[in-house]
């Protein structure tokens, strides 16, 4: 198949994924009353992200120079000219660039971004409902937005650039002083972090919050938007849609309407078009799946040993970790069975460990199922770390404080002497309960067991999950 008929494939696939415009009754949002605060939120996440990735882009830049130079410095110990063999570095230049206005037109698609952008500008096309000013405050901090995602683009060009202009330099000797290769190891892996970084806010961006989805369902009963969104958005401006002309507009291309095409261009029958469709759309699969095992353009074939933890690029509060565990002590001749209640908080420090804190509430059940009676038969406080061994299994230990004596309100908790200490360690098999619920069984050995009074348990078996 003929290059021009394979770009043609893609590019139609594509069209197929493009939801479809309704004809045209009117251009008009009267009847469209677009929620109070839509954009206040809006504006107020534009203006959020903007600072981050303008904030993480200078992080993440200066990480760069300061691992650059530490390079540098190690190749001046065996060659004082080695300043003359590579280029100056652009590093300053671009975190001043990432804090000015850029007027060149946007290049770098986001569904989300897009979609919000190009539905500001049709609001501020429409007469009466919002604020021009609000209108135009908001437009500008997408608009801005959009700028700093371009630049950030750029800028990962530069790092690609100047990784290939160090791993030329580093060729050219033939014995290196300790330490280059290492410095060079974290240039590239704080160059792949901050590709991921970038990546994430775009995702964030790709996730609409409920208000935002409300406006764009809203609009989309209007088919003045659905025209204005297909003539303007960048989408469109990217892959050159032909404008509106007014007239009737029935929808993008259907499936039947693509394979017709089809047909015209690279000729076949009914089953052969479908067939080269599937094919087409294996390739763009195959494509996606390379790119997301290699990183963005492939750049990380040159680090087949690194394991990236994408916590890195995370914020602290989506590093969090809430749990919740139970375990169950049998009665004795003085005191009651009893059930712990546990409540965790947790940070991941990587993909592979957790550490926290947590709380636990050691409830009395009764002596038996004739004599079932709630009281109060202690507290505790805890902290652990997990990390894993292999697989879904992990190493977990801990320091806990327990209060194991019955109380009967907060003024008792305070007698010091009373809390008696826990020094667990163990082994702990997690599991997927769904995509955001994790569970987990633990079990554990408490060395310090026979200290406690009464005599603790010396195994406990905990069960709980993870959120």
């Amino acid at each position: 198949m003929r290059t021009g008929s394979a770009l043609l494939l893609i590019y139609l696939v594509l069209l197929c994924h493009t939801p479809a415009l309704a004809s045209l009754a009117g251009d008009s949002i009267r009847q469209v009353s677009v929620p109070v605060g839509y954009l206040d939120q809006v504006d107020s996440k534009a203006q959020r992200l903007n600072t981050t990735l303008s904030k993480k882009t200078t992080q993440y830049l200066n990480r760069m120079e300061r691992f650059e130079a530490k390079l540098l410095g190690k190749l001046r110990t065996v060659d004082p000219s080695v300043d003359t063999r590579l280029p100056a570095g652009q590093y300053q230049q671009l975190e001043a660039n990432m804090q000015q206005p850029v007027t060149r037109a946007a290049s770098t698609y986001v569904p989300g971004l897009d979609t919000l952008s190009t539905t500001l500008r049709f609001l501020q096309t429409q007469p009466g409902g919002l604020s021009p000013g609000a209108l135009a405050q908001t437009g500008a901090s997408v608009g801005q937005l959009q700028s700093r995602l371009d630049e950030s683009t750029l800028i990962q060009q530069y790092i690609t650039q100047r990784k290939q202009e160090l791993a030329q330099l580093i060729s050219q000797y033939t014995q290196l002083p300790p330490g280059v290769t290492q410095a060079f190891a974290n240039f590239k892996q704080t160059a792949y972090y901050y590709r991921q970084q970038v990546e994430q806010y775009k995702t964030m961006l790709d996730e609409p919050t409920k208000m935002e989805r409300e406006v764009v369902t809203l609009l989309s009963r209007v088919p003045a938007y659905q025209a204005f969104l297909a003539k303007n958005s960048l989408l469109a401006a990217l892959f050159r849609f032909p404008a509106w002309d007014g007239g009737s507009l029935q929808g993008l291309q259907t499936q039947n309407q693509v394979q017709q095409l089809l047909q015209q261009q690279v000729g076949g029958n009914g089953q052969a078009v479908q067939g080269q469709l599937q094919a087409a759309q294996s390739q763009v699969a195959s494509m996606q799946n390379g790119l997301s095992k290699y990183g963005a353009g492939g750049q990380d074939l040159d680090m087949p040993n690194f394991k990236p933890n994408t916590q890195k690029t995370k914020t602290f509060l989506q590093r969090l970790e809430y749990g919740a565990n139970i375990q169950f002590g049998r009665s004795s001749y003085d005191f009651p069975a009893t059930g712990d209640l546990g409540l965790s908080l947790g940070y991941k420090l990587s993909d592979n460990g957790s550490l926290g804190v947590g709380l636990s509430y050691n409830v009395g059940l009764g002596t038996g199922w004739s004599n079932i009676a709630f009281s109060n038969q202690g507290l505790g406080l805890r902290g652990y770390i997990d990390w894993k061994l292999w697989k879904t299994w992990y190493v977990t230990g801990g320091y806990e404080l327990n209060y194991m004596t019955a109380f009967s309100g907060i003024a008792d908790l305070r007698d010091r002497s009373a809390w008696q200490p826990s020094a667990l360690l163990g082994i702990e098999k997690k599991y997927r309960v769904s995509s955001k619920v994790q569970g987990n069984v633990q079990l554990l050995f408490d060395a310090l067991y026979a200290q406690e009074i009464p005599q603790g348990q010396m195994i406990r078996f905990r069960v709980g999950y993870n959120f």
